[in-house]
């Protein structure tokens, strides 16, 4: 006769060792029953299914030692548990996913934890990048180098590429293209190549490349990249690389590099799946100790996006609502929150936003892109960054330039903005009535 009071020991076990986050994501609601000395989970689906034997699974093995085995079941039509007391957060605060108020929770405020392996939502289409990138953390990348992450924008090539360097820690030299860029080009210019080359050549086991397509028609650039991802490779080292397309089509990249380029492993990452985007929510609901209801869950996992970047920016907008309105997240809110993400009209012109910005903001255009770290310079700084990069096709690269940053300087940017959205929900009323301006400002038509 199957009963649960072995899962309910196995959870309070797994409680403590996972902590609240983790446990509230997926150990709260999740089902389990005895079934002649067999622990039996039931899963809603095979990605749930497949994440928790793969990332928890030895340790619920070791809660469940007074048990035979285990045994993972996937059963979509079984309902999940209701009424359990909300996992608590790490202020105290508690959450229930029956969607009550969040004002005065914590929801995803906070800087984002360091690049991980571990934070990484796997599924088919990043699977085979995420196996190469480990190896390579674990020094066993053999054939896969050089690595070459293939990927649009917000799907988890930088991610991977942070991970790998907080994995290998000294013994990786991690810069962006721009970067190795302005450094070949400044060596040259002084003399210095040779400096250059040795940094490069000989201090590096793990040369990290990212954005690779920026070094188009960097002629000078190219070449010396040829020889140094060459003599890397010749020696037995490392080069991971990326870029938002394959190597053979990025515009004038020279034809020796890009054949070096391909000669490991060329792994292409894809927007995530449905499964995934509903797992990568679920975590950060439950990491900012958010009550998500399950249906308002799947309509934010339904919506189409493009990266990863998109699909939290839904959720913040529903964060920001509830938060500021005071009301509990429901379906109704949802619908109301993801109209609201896209503003209607044409694409808007970076000059036209960084105008209309710096005319809101009391500051001038030279002030945006000038180096000034002031408070009441660089908050409109970032605002612009992020409004450029929600309101126009223009590129990372393309927005850097058009502040005299990088794109890295212009991700951070965004990464702030759409925490302090969070942290102050009018944040994002305000920056809805700037974007309501674009078309109705004279001065911003075409």
């Amino acid at each position: 006769m199957p009963h649960s009071g072995g899962w309910e020991v196995v959870r309070e076990t797994i409680r403590e060792a996972v902590g609240p986050s983790a446990y509230g994501a997926w150990f709260r609601r999740l089902e389990g029953t005895v079934e002649n000395d067999t622990l039996v989970i039931h899963c809603p689906d095979r990605f749930t299914r497949d994440w928790i034997r793969s990332r928890y699974g030895s340790r619920i093995e070791a809660a469940a030692d007074f048990l035979r085995c285990i045994e993972y079941r996937v059963e979509p039509g079984r309902s999940t548990r209701g009424g359990e007391p909300a996992a608590r957060d790490v202020s105290g605060d508690v959450s229930r996913a029956t969607g009550s108020p969040i004002g005065g929770t914590p929801a995803l405020t906070g800087f984002p934890p360091p690049a991980s392996f571990e934070n990484f939502v796997v599924d088919s289409g990043n699977a085979l990048a995420v196996e190469a990138a480990r190896a390579i953390a674990r020094r066993q990348g053999g054939r896969c180098s050089p690595l070459f992450l293939s990927g649009q924008s917000g799907v988890g090539k930088t991610h991977l590429c942070r991970a790998i360097q907080r994995e290998l820690s000294d013994s990786a030299v991690y810069r962006s293209s721009e970067e190795f860029t302005s450094e070949v080009t400044s060596a040259i210019r002084s003399g210095r190549m040779q400096e250059i080359r040795n940094r490069y050549r000989r201090q590096a086991n793990v040369l990290i490349l990212e954005d690779v397509q920026f070094l188009s028609r960097k002629r000078a650039t190219q070449i010396e990249l040829f020889h140094t991802i060459d003599h890397l490779i010749s020696r037995g080292k490392t080069v991971v690389l990326s870029a938002d397309r394959p190597p053979r089509e990025i515009e004038e990249l020279d034809s020796q590099l890009a054949s070096r380029m391909v000669t490991g492993l060329v792994a292409r990452i894809t927007p995530p799946e449905r499964d995934t985007r509903r797992a990568i929510l679920r975590e950060k609901a439950a990491g900012g100790g958010i009550g998500l209801p399950d249906e308002c869950l799947e309509m934010l996992a339904r919506r189409p996006v493009e990266s990863v970047r998109d699909l939290l920016s839904g959720l913040n907008q529903v964060v920001a609502r509830a938060s500021l309105l005071q009301k509990k997240i429901s379906p109704e809110l949802v619908a109301e929150a993801l109209a609201a993400v896209d503003v209607a009209g044409r694409p808007h012109t970076l000059d036209e936003i960084m105008d209309l910005v710096a005319r809101s903001c009391g500051v001038t255009n030279a002030e945006l892109s000038s180096r000034s770290r002031r408070r009441r310079v660089v908050q409109p700084r970032q605002l612009a960054m992020y409004l450029c990069r929600k309101y126009t096709n223009a590129s990372l690269k393309e927005i850097g330039r058009a502040f005299d940053r990088d794109h890295t300087s212009v991700i951070y940017a965004i990464e702030v903005v759409e925490r302090r959205v969070v942290e102050r929900p009018q944040l994002r009323y305000e920056l809805e009535t700037l974007a309501a301006r674009f078309s109705s400002d004279p001065r911003t038509r075409s």
